[in-house]
């Protein structure tokens, strides 16, 4: 019995490191690419990001003035769904653009994309945008870059969307 007992101990911190090993290797399958607004919210992801959304509510000014904006700025943002910052803010950016009656579902005011933990996504251009942060809110006046918001905003999203927003002179 005792030398039963002295290989299970000899054997034991193998079988536990081998254990230990996988489960360090072991990564969760992230959306990467171009997503669509409704990931946030179906039955997998809807805990996560929904209470944030319903919780916050926009400066009204700023939506007021993002409201005006409609059509003229296009907006791409990405990010990662292992991202504590992207769950913040990300709802936050839908919810201010949704009370502005923004068509958050229009890729052509709202492109999403999603990366893995390297920041890393395979679709073409995505190198050039140079992202080293996320959320990465990019916005854009006539396909060309004015301003980005990284990470966390200075003040709100939506109130750095209107800073970025008034640096145009049209």
């Amino acid at each position: 019995m005792k030398k039963y007992f002295l290989l299970f101990l000899l054997i034991s911190p193998f079988a536990l490191n081998s254990i230990t090993i996988e489960a360090q290797t072991t990564e969760e399958d992230y959306p990467v690419g171009k997503i669509n607004r409704s990931i946030f919210f179906n039955h997998s992801n809807k805990e996560t990001y929904e209470p944030e959304y319903e919780r916050y509510v926009p400066n009204t000014d700023a939506v007021k003035y993002i409201k005006a904006q409609k059509g003229k700025f296009q907006i791409k943002m990405i990010m990662g769904f292992w991202c504590d910052d992207s769950k913040l803010y990300v709802p936050r950016l839908i919810k201010a653009l949704d009370v502005a009656k923004w068509d958050t579902d229009d890729n052509e005011q709202l492109k999403i994309f999603g990366v893995d933990k390297n920041k890393e996504a395979g679709f073409e251009g995505y190198k050039s945008l140079n992202i080293t942060k996320v959320p990465t809110i990019i916005v854009y006046y006539n396909d060309r870059e004015i301003g980005r918001i990284e990470e966390i905003p200075k003040v709100t999203v939506e109130e750095d969307l209107v800073k970025i927003m008034k640096s145009i002179e049209y």
